[in-house]
């Protein structure tokens, strides 16, 4: 059977159904000319309460148009097409609200600001971006924990919590414990992406040149389609047409002498003089040595309370060091803690 002749059946069926029932009912008063009219208005004028959505309005005129056509059998089936048309436009009022976009989110929270960059407190959401001035320099800690430094003249955006785009100047991230984390911090300039596995490194765009030093761990490098790797103590130059250079940089390379100075507090809340001198160690690329196990110990008992503020690293040692009988001296990569 061809589906015209299928509908054709399926209609007659109904038809006979239909006027079953009407039989089956018996005579009906005839719904008076106001009564309908006023039913229909009402439900209309509620139906367009609900903004209807072009073409819609054709419901209406569809049921008027037959019930108007089709005589008694329209008549008594007018209640049952203005309850469709009155469920539709329920249907219409349950519609989910609009929701409202969400808040953007927070990619990291301001440490300290130098030279009049931002205070201390602030957040930073995605779709931000910062821009330090000359003799500025911004510290920040990310979503995830870990330590982000604007040196001056330089500007990023925050493109999600761990995409974070460098237009110009330089920058240092330092994961701290979070070594090989499953989702690393993404650093994108316009000659390449950088992401860290678990490391210290710093991103530096200038001249038509990225450069990426790396002082822990290592950062894998796309450019151009390729890819390189930099590793602890080295330094990358990439060009236009990805042709990297390697250097040699020593993580206690007085290169690195900027993000010390934004080094966040540390704070020594419930640590020791030992947990003080590895901090001072780990933010100068230096190893820390005790001249003896004996030192080593002492360093652990004596606790310390609160932040040490205000303080650069090597600082923050020199004034732990000074309330006890231990000495310091530095010899190029090691910090020497003696009597």
């Amino acid at each position: 059977m061809s589906e015209q002749g299928e509908r054709d059946r399926l209609n007659e069926r109904d038809e006979a159904v239909l006027a079953r029932l009407l039989r089956l009912g018996g005579a009906r008063t005839p719904v008076p000319g106001d009564v309908e009219a006023r039913v229909y208005e009402q439900v209309r004028r509620e139906w367009e309460a609900t903004n209807p959505q072009p073409g819609e309005e054709r419901v209406f005129a569809e049921v008027r148009r037959e019930w108007r056509r089709s005589g008694r059998r329209g008549r008594l089936l007018l209640p049952l097409a203005l309850a469709a048309a009155a469920i539709a436009a329920v249907g219409l009022w349950l519609r989910p609200l609009p929701v409202a976009p969400l808040a953007p989110a927070v990619a990291a929270h301001v440490e300290r600001g130098i030279g009049g960059a931002a205070v201390a407190g602030g957040e930073l959401h995605v779709g931000d971006r910062v821009r330090t001035a000359r003799g500025e320099g911004l510290s920040l800690r990310l979503a995830d924990g870990q330590s982000l430094r604007l040196d001056e003249n330089t500007a990023v955006t925050f493109l999600a919590t761990h995409r974070i785009a460098l237009d110009g100047g330089r920058l240092y991230a330092d994961s701290g414990d979070h070594v090989y984390r499953d989702r690393g911090l993404v650093v994108e300039t316009a000659l390449g992406h950088v992401r860290d596995v678990g490391t210290q490194f710093a991103v530096e765009t200038e001249a038509g040149e990225l450069r990426i030093a790396v002082r822990e761990g290592r950062v894998d490098v796309e450019s151009a389609g390729h890819t390189a790797i930099a590793v602890a103590g080295e330094r990358l130059r990439i060009s236009g047409r990805f042709t990297p250079v390697v250097e040699k940089l020593a993580p206690y390379d007085p290169w690195w002498d900027w993000t010390a100075a934004l080094a966040p507090s540390f704070d020594a809340t419930d640590g020791s003089v030992l947990d003080v001198l590895r901090w001072a160690a780990r933010e100068t690329g230096r190893e820390l040595v005790f001249e003896d196990d004996e030192l080593r110990l002492a360093a652990m008992r004596i606790d310390l309370h609160g932040p040490v503020a205000d303080f650069q690293p090597l600082e923050a040692a020199e004034s732990v060091l000074a309330t006890t009988r231990f000495r310091y001296r530095i010899e190029a990569e090691r910090i020497v803690i003696e009597r």
